[in-house]
């Protein structure tokens, strides 16, 4: 009777293991095969676009073309920077200056006398 609670044992643990390796064959190992992408993808950084700056030559047409509507007033460009001389009404000083800033100058001196 011992030798067969033995056979049974043995029996019993063959049959246990045969299913367990019989049940793994379909299992991929995913330890062993994970391919794992380490790259790290940081955003890249790019400097600010400097600020264009225009030729004298675009600059004085714009600026001849943006005085037109202000009698009194009178600019010249030299070196890509407007200089504003002559005289202007409080209320229309924004307006212009917005007009000239449009144009990208190196810098507006404004030289006008304010009525």
């Amino acid at each position: 009777m011992h030798y067969s609670k033995i056979k049974l044992l043995a029996v019993g643990l063959l049959f246990s293991t045969s299913i367990f390796v019989t049940s793994c064959k379909g299992k991929k190992d995913n330890h062993a095969t994970t391919d794992v992408d380490t790259t790290a993808t940081t955003p890249i950084q790019s400097a600010p676009a400097p600020v264009e700056i225009s030729a004298d030559d675009a600059l004085t047409t714009g600026a001849k073309d943006a005085t037109k509507d202000y009698p009194g007033v009178n600019a010249t460009v030299n070196n890509g920077e407007i200089t504003l001389t002559g005289e202007i009404q409080r209320s229309r000083l924004q307006n212009l200056m917005q007009s000239l800033q449009s144009l990208r100058p190196k810098k507006i001196n404004n030289q006008l006398t304010i009525k």
